[in-house]
């Protein structure tokens, strides 16, 4: 089983809220059915409800069970920027990943200032760095070598 909920995930914090609201549905299963209802009428995303409560309506405490396990293959894709992303740019950064990469992968995105531009990734122990920093920084020592 594949959950169409992890399709839809954009960012870490988008999977980090997921396992948030995981908790709380499984806490008020083991409540009772009214409080189960109002934590998924009022405290649950409407599209993450949704999709929760189509794909669950067989076995909602397996389904939950399985869902958690399914978050933890789900790859992170560590990116650092120097701009504050907006959400047209989050949508087509994910877009892409899930095209080429992987159909669940998630990014995490950081701000970093120090960088002056570019980006540096990482991704499953591998790190590349193309930021303006790293190039300035290689150009000086360069510089330096040939006066030297």
């Amino acid at each position: 089983m594949e959950s169409e909920l992890l399709s839809k995930l954009r960012t870490k914090d988008d999977l980090d809220i997921l396992r948030g609201e995981l908790d709380l549905l499984e806490n008020a299963l083991y409540q009772s059915i009214n409080k189960y209802n109002e934590v998924i009428k009022n405290d649950i995303r409407s599209w993450v409800s949704e999709i929760i409560l189509k794909e669950g309506k067989e076995d909602l405490k397996g389904y939950i069970k399985k869902l958690r396990s399914e978050i933890l293959t789900v790859p992170v894709l560590s990116a650092s920027i120097n701009f504050e992303p907006s959400n047209t740019f989050i949508e087509k950064l994910s877009l892409w990943l899930k095209q080429n990469i992987d159909k669940k992968i998630v990014v995490d995105l950081l701000l970093n200032t120090a960088s002056l531009g570019g980006i540096q990734l990482s991704y499953r122990g591998k790190y590349l760095d193309l930021s303006l920093r790293k190039k300035i920084s290689a150009e000086l020592a360069n510089v330096r070598l040939q006066k030297g």
